[in-house]
């Protein structure tokens, strides 16, 4: 499958980490007029009856927004922010949908194809600047790894980082992966981190359901070794309330096999796959083309949330993982130096904690 995003969240957040400009409401507000914000309807309810997964969800979805502009709900909208806004709000009560949503779109520019190569620069700028998603990574107390990793960028772009990360972490003992601030990202990368966590090659990880007629996009573990992969050591996957789309999809992907205990708040449930389209010069849509289901339970987490392990607040999560892995560790480590030097970690880490 290419790389549309099965966990859309990044493609905002590597706008704004690009410096991409909102539209401007004082240069497109005189847009607003009937016949545009028809044409914004009409065309908004095409691309859900094109695009949408669940084509009998679209279907009722765009008869109520036809329904609505025919009863003149939208017709006294001020600004285009407002309209967007208003229709993000009635597409996610008819559909719960969290990826379901308009957006204004960038300015249309008519670029000659010898500069298109351009509009790729601020992508490559934003991925090196953010270590392609890779934010922190260290050595804890104990000898515990800790890996911070904020967004998934795709496996050509990021893989060597991965990769790079995963060598550093090689000799952990315990490892905690840090999502509480991941936004999402590339449906392929987040198969390919979580191969790092399985020995197994082709393992079964999760499948995406898109609209009929198309076939199951099936995700494996990876088909070709990776030099660090590693099922054996306990793993700490922390979440919050900001983790959002693929990073609630690695958490719950773990959590699935019981390969790792799951930390924090619970997620706000955003799991469909998503793909955004421009509708006219003003706007955009991202539309959830698909439905993930794990490779165990054949369930989701969207409107849901990944359900945490161990429940704590985002900020504590850190503590009570680094915590729990101290303690797994302590109870396979036999009397000694080693011991001794865990259990002051640990004692050092409780104090910490009050």
């Amino acid at each position: 499958m290419a790389h549309t995003s099965l966990f859309v969240g990044l493609i905002l957040w590597v706008g704004m980490a690009a410096g991409t400009p909102s539209q401007p409401s004082q240069v497109v507000d005189a847009a607003i007029e009937p016949a545009f914000i028809r044409e914004t309807v009409e065309a908004l309810s095409g691309a859900l009856n094109r695009e949408y997964f669940d084509p009998a969800v679209a279907s009722r979805a765009s008869e109520v927004l036809q329904k609505r502009l025919a009863e003149g709900r939208y017709q006294q909208i001020p600004t285009l922010e407002t309209l967007a806004q208003a229709l993000t709000d009635d597409l996610y009560a008819m559909t719960k949908d969290k990826h379901l949503r308009m957006s204004l779109a960038e300015k249309a520019k008519a670029i000659p194809a010898a500069t298109a190569e351009v509009e790729d620069t601020p992508r490559e700028v934003a991925a090196r600047r953010t270590n392609f998603g890779i934010q922190r990574i260290e050595i804890l107390p104990g000898n515990v790894g800790y890996l911070q990793f904020t967004a998934f960028y795709r496996p050509n772009e990021a893989r060597e980082a991965i990769a790079s990360a995963m060598a550093t972490l090689r000799h952990a003992d315990a490892l905690i992966l840090d999502l509480r601030e991941n936004g999402g990202g590339s449906t392929e990368t987040v198969a390919l981190l979580a191969s790092y966590f399985y020995e197994a090659q082709g393992l079964p990880l999760f499948e995406v359901f898109p609209r009929p007629p198309a076939k199951v996009a099936r995700f494996m573990t990876e088909a070709t070794p990776l030099p660090d992969r590693n099922e054996r050591r306990p793993t700490y996957v922390l979440v919050s309330g900001n983790t959002w789309s693929g990073g609630e999809g690695l958490a719950f992907i773990l959590q699935d096999r019981h390969r790792a205990e799951v930390i924090g708040e619970t997620t706000p449930g955003a799991g469909n796959q998503a793909q955004t389209h421009r509708l006219n010069a003003q706007f955009e849509v991202t539309i959830p083309n698909g439905s993930v289901r794990s490779a165990i339970r054949h369930q989701s987490w969207e409107g849901v949330g990944v359900i945490p392990d161990v429940s704590a607040t985002a900020p504590d999560a850190l503590r009570i993982a680094h915590a729990r892995a101290l303690q797994k560790l302590l109870k396979n480590t036999p009397n000694g130096i080693w011991h001794d030097a865990l259990r002051k970690h640990l004692a050092s880490l409780a104090k910490q904690m009050d």
